[in-house]
């Protein structure tokens, strides 16, 4: 490739803020020194290229930064590229008004289907301050690609990659449905406490698995939930200033549900029954499912100690 073959087309241009999730100089035909970057959305990926020398390319830039860009698309002699004109680090403006989750870099989702629906569930909640918080939460670089990668458990449910969020996006809405069912009259803030509960009440796992799903030190040293409220800090910070009672009402849901009420406190809202038991149903079908995946799905069933049992029933016309 010469990159002096490139005819940028006028009418087409590229921008936004992206995830940088992967980096390689190279050289062209004529010794040309560029980069080729792999920029990552929620969206969608693209890989650009960045001609050393054209542009001021910030230094140090690291993976999962996140980078402002303006480029054009060229057309070559084999095939079009993006030609980058701009590349900056954002400011926090340019952050915060990004719609919530748009830096999760898809690429690195082995269940985009569920990350579709974790992203136009979040963006459906009506609470701005919960939609911040998630994504203070989430959209860590240091969270965000173990949230989309990781297991739920070692060796039980939804222990494939990916499976925590599929686990945890499974939670929070089952936690909507049963609320719904049960109190139709809840307020919709209150179901949305639920739901962001729900997602959430696993997220102290990202510091007990690695990207490729092994178990960390963490895992042997600390209990997963004991976590949560660590790994939620700033966003229940930031949540403090703006919905005190929203803040608290995690922070009680979190700690008082989990049995034998290991902080001490019993439940004093049915949010935090539904989260528990959402959890452990999710957990439960899951098992199922697997226990019964190389067998024929009636009788008896096992997957490590459990063991499940499903009648014969016949289905009459």
């Amino acid at each position: 490739m010469k990159l002096n073959e490139l005819c940028p087309i006028q009418q087409e241009t590229f921008k936004g803020t992206y995830r940088l999730t992967g980096r390689i100089a190279c050289f062209d035909d004529e010794g040309i020194p560029y980069l080729k970057l792999r920029l990552s959305s929620c969206i969608s990926d693209f890989v650009v290229l960045a001609v050393v020398g054209s542009m001021v390319i910030p230094e140090r830039l690291g993976h999962m930064d996140l980078v402002v860009v303006k480029g054009q698309v060229c057309v070559g002699p084999q095939e079009s590229e993006i030609l980058l004109t701009e590349i900056r680090r954002p400011r926090q403006t340019d952050v915060a008004h990004l719609p919530a989750l748009q830096t999760l870099p898809r690429t690195y989702c082995p269940k985009p289907e569920a990350l579709d629906q974790l992203i136009t569930a979040v963006r459906m909640l009506e609470s701005t301050p919960l939609q911040i918080f998630i994504k203070r939460v989430l959209e860590r670089r240091d969270r965000l690609e173990l949230f989309l990668k990781a297991p739920a458990s070692k060796n039980y449910h939804h222990n494939e990659p990916g499976g925590l969020l599929s686990h945890s996006l499974e939670v929070a809405q089952n936690v909507l449905r049963m609320a719904q069912i049960n109190e139709p009259e809840m307020p919709r803030n209150l179901q949305e406490i639920g739901f962001v509960a729900g997602l959430l009440h696993d997220i102290g796992k990202t510091y007990t698995y690695d990207v490729r799903g092994k178990p960390t030190a963490a895992a042997q040293l600390c209990d997963h939930a004991d976590l949560t409220l660590e790994a939620c800090a700033s966003g229940l910070a930031y949540l403090d200033k703006v919905d005190h009672d929203a803040a608290l009402a995690l922070r009680h849901i979190w700690t008082c549900a989990s049995p034998g009420a290991r902080y001490g406190a019993r439940p004093a809202m049915t949010l935090a029954r539904y989260v528990r038991d959402a959890d452990a149903q999710s957990a439960m079908a899951d098992n199922q499912r697997r226990a019964y995946r190389k067998r024929t799905p009636t009788g008896f069933g096992r997957l490590g100690n459990n063991v499940y049992w499903r009648p014969s029933i016949e289905v009459y016309g």
